[in-house]
């Protein structure tokens, strides 16, 4: 007959080893929230920018937090993606206080942005990539782009007045909105050197701009600064203080 002290120990000793699993796996759970919080994500925006070059981190404290949607701090650098209608270099955000559907994360890997807190971007845009856009106006014909720093140089033909005329365009790019930039022209010059007038210049920059659109730019990201460097665009965008869509 087993003793009642021993009936005890055992009890005491199945409750204890229980326990032990239980913190085990609950500290597992917490251990792995990142990565796999990171890798749903990582397949969500891979799936709408069209490229596999993506990393991204998340952070969060306490980690449990993660499993409800709740993240303190994502980071996501992608390269050669596509964004809407763009081609794009390099994408870059830190984003924070981020609250997302777990459901749609972890479930379906959908990334379902509920409220950002705060977040900043920067997205790279080439020259050959603008000139694919600027290619597509109306107005421009068999163009190049060369970008410098301060300085965008379209190199072509433009229509001014239904007529086609060689033409260098240069000028610098300014934030119009949200979602365009445009172009301001600080000078034209034609074959032979010939002047243009000061109307005809300001019809040539109402007819190609907004020369860049990027459409609806992911986690509701509005653009706030443009620059141009050696052969590159710069934006610089932010989002926040607010609800979200659905991201990208």
């Amino acid at each position: 007959m087993r003793h009642p002290a021993d009936e005890t120990r055992r009890r005491l000793g199945v409750l204890w080893s229980g326990l032990v699993a239980v913190l085990a796996a609950a500290l597992a759970a917490n251990l792995a929230a990142p990565s796999m919080a990171g890798a749903a994500i990582r397949v969500a925006l891979g799936r709408s920018f069209g490229t596999g070059d993506i990393t991204v981190t998340v952070k969060s404290w306490p980690a449990p937090a993660l499993w409800w949607g709740d993240i303190g701090v994502l980071s996501v650098a992608a390269r050669s993606l596509r964004v809407g209608q763009l081609d794009v270099a390099a994408f870059d955000a830190i984003l924070t206080r981020v609250d997302v559907d777990p459901g749609l994360l972890y479930g379906r890997r959908v990334l379902a942005v509920r409220s950002i807190g705060s977040g900043i971007a920067r997205v790279m845009v080439t020259a050959d990539d603008l000139a694919r856009l600027v290619r597509a106006q109306p107005a421009v014909k068999a163009v190049t782009v060369r970008l410098s720093p301060g300085t965008m140089i379209l190199d072509g033909r433009v229509t001014v007045l239904g007529t086609d005329i060689p033409a260098v365009v240069a000028g610098h790019l300014v934030v119009r909105d949200a979602v365009h930039v445009d172009l301001v022209v600080d000078r034209v010059t034609v074959m032979g050197g010939l002047p243009v007038p000061p109307d005809v210049v300001t019809r040539l920059a109402s007819s190609i701009n907004p020369v860049l659109d990027v459409g609806r730019l992911p986690f509701d990201l509005r653009l706030t600064r443009v620059a141009i460097g050696n052969g590159v665009v710069l934006l610089q965008a932010e989002t926040g203080r607010g609800p979200a869509g659905q991201a990208p």
